[in-house]
């Protein structure tokens, strides 16, 4: 006579456990990308609140040592070159370098370019560009250490017109 086949049992807890692990690390990864892709924005000033000193503190002490071909290396190493220069530029994903100190001079009054270069940096959202993606990460300012953000400021200080 054949005996009927055994029911093997298995416990639940090792898929339970599986489970949870599973939302715990996903619960980070959705903290994480909230952080940088600018779940606190931290926006800038307001137009209206706006003076010429806005930003002159930060800029003045990033600027202090700050070296322009140091600032040349920082751009290719954070990629900014990736989108500002070459084909990035010319299919307008963000704008070129070229006078960009010049242009920066008039585009958010009565910030002084160094200013405004340092708030596009810090606050990439913050304003739009006609005719670009504006999609530059927010990653930058949390990524980016002071005295690199400094030579990158510098650096972009020689593009004039």
């Amino acid at each position: 006579m054949t005996q009927p086949p055994t029911v093997r049992k298995t416990s639940p807890w090792p898929a339970v456990i599986a489970v949870g692990v599973l939302l715990m690390f996903g619960a980070l990864f959705v903290a994480e990308m909230a952080q940088v892709s600018g779940g606190d924005t931290g926006l800038p000033p307001a137009e209206e609140t706006l003076v010429a000193d806005t930003y002159a503190e930060e800029v003045a002490a990033l600027l202090a040592d700050a070296d322009p071909e140091r600032g040349a290396t920082h751009a290719t190493r954070y990629g900014c070159t990736s989108c500002h220069t070459g084909a990035g530029a010319q299919n307008r994903l963000a704008p070129a370098w070229e006078g960009v100190a010049t242009r920066a001079a008039t585009r958010r009054p009565p910030l002084s370019a160094e200013a405004y270069l340092y708030e596009s940096i810090v606050y990439p959202r913050a304003h739009e560009i006609e005719g670009y993606s504006g999609q530059m990460p927010l990653i930058y300012a949390r990524t980016i250490p002071d005295e690199a953000l400094g030579d990158l400021i510098a650096y972009l200080m020689t593009y004039e017109e």
